[in-house]
């Protein structure tokens, strides 16, 4: 099958590849070329200088000429510097601006306003003057079962240099009875009123002619005094000094002569509905005037309106809000000089209504009331647009600084509760704990200082800085 076979042997030239081509290329940066060139200065000049000692000589002053300068110029002066006192255009300016400059709430000063002997005396009221440099207090006691016979006070302390308040109180102003409310005048730094347990309205002009501090008493209502409120001065026309009563009745009184005068403005009476807690309700609480046959609903609050201020909202202990006007004519059945003011009701509270304030800037309106219970009402809305449910009973409520939205409630408790009333949310930034206060009676803003004022039912107060950056 297989043979051997011989064949030629066949053969091929390689191919060698392609000889790569090269180059060398030599780099060499340009020659560096240095030049040195002296310099000098052309030209030197020596110049002194020297001061010339003159004798001073003493002025030639015409005393005379200066007194009657000054005789000519100081009312003017004075006049403006009184009108100052209420002006808001150094409200945001802070002179000392350095890095330690507060950024949380802080507890500048504490206060005890009462003695032994006063001991159940609560902190009822709580002013700032307008400049902010005073603090009125006033006290009274939480509870009265029938009429009131204590003697009480209302005290003023003053800011030092240091910028801390007085211990004990530069003046006293005494009372007969228990202080249920007090108001700085917003415009006249020497003019404070009062309202008494015993119904009596008070006014005292700390700048009289005489020094005295005897107060002049502008009206006299059948039962404890609920509220007062100055109201803002309108152009060519007088302070008017608005009063409400537990009897039912607003009174209103223009105050001339130096406020030393009061004359009767309008006589209010809510008599909407029938309040059967009314029939029930003790005689007067001065123990000498028995109250009228038919009362009125028991006014507890009320406030005037930012916006427009002929209308007001008035609360009442049974529940009741009513939108009220100063311009409504309606006189009450047997009294000519007897107005109902009321013009709309809204939704009502199951409790007593507590508080009512008026937003500063918007339409709005908030109420408290007993049944622990935050309301926000439009002026033109018959049902709140909010409700925002309390832990405690909210006895006041006040406008903060740096945020007119920022709403602080205060009451049973020691707790201060901060709301935006735009949304109704709770502020949380804002702190203002303290260990040894008793239930909260008051808390007064002083938006010139940037300072709090808290009281409560043991006479303690406390003074609190807030900064305006918080809010």
């Amino acid at each position: 099958m297989f043979s051997d076979r011989s064949l030629e042997a066949v053969s091929f030239n390689s191919q060698l590849s392609t000889t790569k081509s090269q180059q060398s290329t030599d780099v060499q940066t340009t020659e560096i070329v240095y030049d040195d060139k002296p310099v000098q200065t052309i030209e030197t000049r020596t110049v002194e200088t020297q001061t010339i000692t003159e004798e001073k000589k003493k002025p030639d002053i015409n005393y005379g000429r200066l007194a009657q300068f000054l005789n000519r110029v100081a009312p003017s002066i004075l006049e403006a510097l009184d009108e100052s006192c209420g002006t808001n255009a150094f409200e945001d300016y802070e002179p000392k601006t350095d890095e330690d400059t507060l950024t949380t709430t802080q507890l500048l000063q504490k206060i005890h306003s009462t003695n032994e002997s006063d001991s159940k005396m609560k902190v009822s009221d709580i002013s700032w003057s307008i400049g902010g440099g005073t603090l009125v207090v006033s006290h009274g006691i939480s509870y009265h079962q029938t009429w009131c016979d204590h003697l009480s006070k209302l005290q003023l302390y003053n800011q030092t240099k240091e910028g801390n308040f007085t211990e004990n109180p530069n003046k006293t102003l005494e009372t007969n009875a228990c202080v249920t409310t007090l108001a700085y005048h917003p415009t006249e730094p020497s003019i404070i009123a009062a309202g008494l347990f015993n119904g009596d309205v008070l006014v005292w002009n700390l700048r009289g002619d005489d020094g005295s501090m005897t107060p002049t008493t502008i009206c006299t209502h059948g039962d404890s005094v609920s509220q007062i409120y100055w109201k803002a001065r309108t152009i060519n026309d007088v302070s008017l000094l608005v009063s409400s009563s537990k009897d039912g009745y607003i009174f209103i009184h223009r105050m001339v002569a130096n406020f030393t005068i009061a004359r009767v403005y309008k006589r209010l009476k809510v008599v909407k509905e029938h309040n059967p807690i009314e029939s029930s309700r003790p005689r007067s609480a001065g123990g000498t005037r028995e109250r009228a046959v038919e009362s009125g609903l028991c006014i507890t609050t009320f406030d005037f309106s930012s916006r427009d201020p002929i209308f007001f909202i008035v609360g009442t202990l049974c529940g009741g809000i009513y939108k009220c006007s100063l311009d409504r004519i309606a006189p009450i059945e047997g009294d000519e000089t007897l107005m109902d003011p009321v013009i709309d009701e809204y939704e009502r509270h199951e409790g007593s209504i507590t508080c009512i304030k008026c937003s500063p800037i918007h339409n709005l309106f908030v109420t408290s009331s007993t049944d622990k219970e935050l309301r926000i009402y439009d002026f033109e809305e018959h049902t709140c647009l909010r409700s925002i449910s309390t832990e405690n009973t909210i006895v006041g409520l006040t406008w903060m600084i740096g945020n007119q939205d920022i709403l602080a409630s205060y009451g049973a408790g020691s707790n201060i509760g901060l709301y935006n009333v735009t949304d109704g949310k709770v502020i949380t930034n804002v702190n203002f704990e303290s260990t040894n206060r008793e239930n909260t009676s008051c808390l007064r803003v002083n938006s010139k200082k940037g300072m709090v004022a808290i009281g409560d039912a043991q006479g303690n107060i406390e003074i609190w800085k807030i900064p305006r950056q918080l809010f």
